[in-house]
């Protein structure tokens, strides 16, 4: 009889708890059984405008038979000069997921603390890493517990993880919350994904704290989510350790010219970053106008709502049914919110006109 292979794997492996991923575009299609090209995908975060036709022909025109640079010199330049940092001060991975992965082997800390409700990946990969997750809940308008965060942080925690602006609520640190947290003995890394929607960034106090980590991506404000290209900003001595033990050629070649172009394109990018802050208000908005969508201020791509009087999986699933996608969390800390991503003026209108074809409460 042959032996199953599952008995080589590591002990604790069905504790782990899955990241529950988005969907692409054919397979949603698919399922709902609606066009792709009259899907309106608001569950992401994604830039639904697109990346720049000069980040395109940057991807057309690379060597791509050739390796990437291992150093990442070129693409660590510009982004030090985007950042405002040193360029040994920049480490550029496989999206920002990688780099919260290098943090976490590096450190192999015996504690982290999640700030709750946030980014699922951080807990992902906390237990991927083997290390114990302390989680902090927010307070009642999703302010992070700076009391409790140090209190974890005394209890053994060595790694802290934050999202500014949060996702999914959209709230930024403050400068004195930062300080605050960067006064605590643990590596603090707050994540900026979506800093260039209206957040506050931290990089001014890389230089006072070295057990600040920030991370950002070009995901978000770049329109490139399918290339999976982040960085983080740290202090040279952590970023040397974390270029030890990153993959040689994590970023790829097209990821690498399209994040260059991306920088030296900015200007038209954050041109477009300014029409979906404007139509992320607009939204805001005109859904509140419904009395029963109560909009959370939001200082990145999304606006997280809460759901009155009605249930916010049959929102989601109402609106789903009509191409229309939006994020539900399934979770005590985000009973009956549902969390909506900024798009196009035809996108916002989609999404009211088939929030009219609800089904009254």
């Amino acid at each position: 009889m042959q032996s199953t292979p599952l008995r080589y794997l590591r002990a604790d492996f069905d504790d782990l708890e899955e990241y529950a991923p988005v969907k692409p575009l054919d397979v949603l299609a698919a399922e709902i059984g609606v066009p792709i090209d009259r899907l309106v995908k608001l569950d992401a975060n994604e830039n639904l405008y697109g990346p720049l036709p000069e980040i395109r022909a940057a991807i057309e025109q690379a060597d791509l038979h050739i390796y990437p640079d291992p150093g990442q010199a070129a693409l660590r330049e510009a982004i030090a000069g985007y950042a405002g940092v040193a360029p040994e001060q920049v480490v550029a991975g496989t999206g920002a997921d990688e780099l919260i992965d290098i943090v976490l082997r590096l450190t192999m800390p015996d504690a982290v603390v999640n700030v709750t409700p946030t980014f699922g990946m951080y807990q992902f990969l906390a237990q991927v890493n083997r290390s114990r997750v302390i989680e902090v809940p927010r307070d009642g308008g999703f302010a992070p517990d700076i009391e409790g965060i140090a209190r974890a942080v005394e209890d053994g925690a060595r790694v802290v993880f934050l999202t500014s602006p949060n996702n999914p609520t959209g709230n930024a640190l403050t400068p004195e919350q930062v300080d605050a947290l960067c006064q605590l003995d643990a590596l603090i890394v707050v994540d900026e994904a979506y800093i260039e929607f209206g957040g506050r960034t931290a990089t001014g106090k890389l230089a006072k704290f070295g057990n600040l980590v920030i991370l950002r991506t070009f995901s978000k404000w770049a329109a490139l989510a399918g290339l999976r290209v982040g960085y983080a900003l740290c202090h040279p001595d952590l970023a040397l350790r974390m270029m030890a033990i990153k993959q040689p050629y994590n970023v790829n070649i097209a990821a690498d010219v399209a994040a260059r172009a991306a920088i030296e394109h900015r200007g038209q990018i954050q041109e477009m970053v300014r029409s979906i802050v404007a139509e992320r208000d607009r939204m805001a908005r005109l859904l509140a106008q419904t009395g029963w969508l109560r909009p959370l201020p939001s200082e990145a791509n999304f606006v997280l709502f809460e759901v009155l009087g009605r249930s916010a999986l049959d929102v989601r699933d109402g609106l789903r049914r009509q191409g229309v996608l939006v994020r539900y969390y399934n979770r005590p800390d985000l009973h009956n919110y549902i969390r909506i991503s900024a798009g196009r003026p035809e996108d916002t209108d989609r999404l009211v006109a088939a929030l009219h074809h609800l089904e009254p409460a």
